[in-house]
């Protein structure tokens, strides 16, 4: 399958599900999940001795998980900086969430722009379109994300979102395509097997977590074990 004719595919799905009266009960499943996620790799980060987090949120468009009472709720806890992206030259800088938000490019809300130069995410929760068997992101094919995460110090800890499980067991990325630790959708939640989560080619399924209700998907654990 064609890179291109995934991300469209999964866009509709996305649309569809923008436009239904499942999306907020889609969100809170994809939310209690993520806060779990984040509660697991921050104490795991304690024990190793990190003393402060910083975490990239995002401010959600449409066809994305409303991730802001997380981006709250985290914002107010001690030793942990949030930032978002402020869109920059083709790509974005990472800067620290503050308000006031102002709306530019493609409906993004952003902070104002901060000359402090951020190189050190610990932990990034990124909104797919999809993602392919070597867990790395389709997102809407404007390479952002992959300029931005080019610039980091050390890889973070890459937690991706999407509202229906856009997964496809074919490679159709790029070297350059960032990839996930994580994938977390309402129905099902998928772990990398490998420790080094840079730009690297195939990747194991490490676990495999079908969410409460959604307990006979058969075909699809055959499909993401293959």
């Amino acid at each position: 399958m064609q890179k291109t004719l995934f991300r469209q595919l999964c866009k509709d799905k996305l649309i569809k599900i923008k436009n239904s009266k499942n999306s907020l009960k889609l969100d809170y499943k994809i939310q209690t999940q993520l806060k779990k996620e984040l509660d697991t790799v921050l104490r795991t980060l304690k024990k190793q001795g990190k003393k402060k987090v910083n975490i990239l949120f995002y401010y959600p468009l449409a066809l994305e998980f409303n991730c802001r009472k997380l981006l709250f709720h985290y914002r107010m806890q001690q030793n942990i900086k949030i930032f978002l992206p402020f869109m920059h030259n083709f790509g974005f800088k990472m800067v620290k969430f503050r308000f006031p938000l102002q709306k530019k490019a493609f409906g993004v809300y952003e902070p104002s722009n901060s000359s402090y130069k951020n190189t050190k995410i610990d932990i990034a929760i990124i909104p797919v379109i999809g993602m392919d068997q070597n867990f790395k992101r389709i997102g809407f094919g404007k390479g952002m994300y992959d300029r931005a995460f080019s610039h980091l110090k050390s890889k973070p800890y890459n937690i991706f979102i999407c509202r229906a499980i856009n997964y496809t067991h074919y490679s159709i990325t790029q070297p350059h395509d960032i990839q996930a630790s994580s994938f977390i959708t309402p129905f099902l939640s998928l772990k990398s097997k490998r420790k080094n989560h840079g730009n690297l080619g195939y990747n194991k399924l490490h676990s495999f977590c079908l969410h409460r209700g959604r307990r006979k998907l058969p075909h699809l654990a055959k499909a993401l074990t293959q």
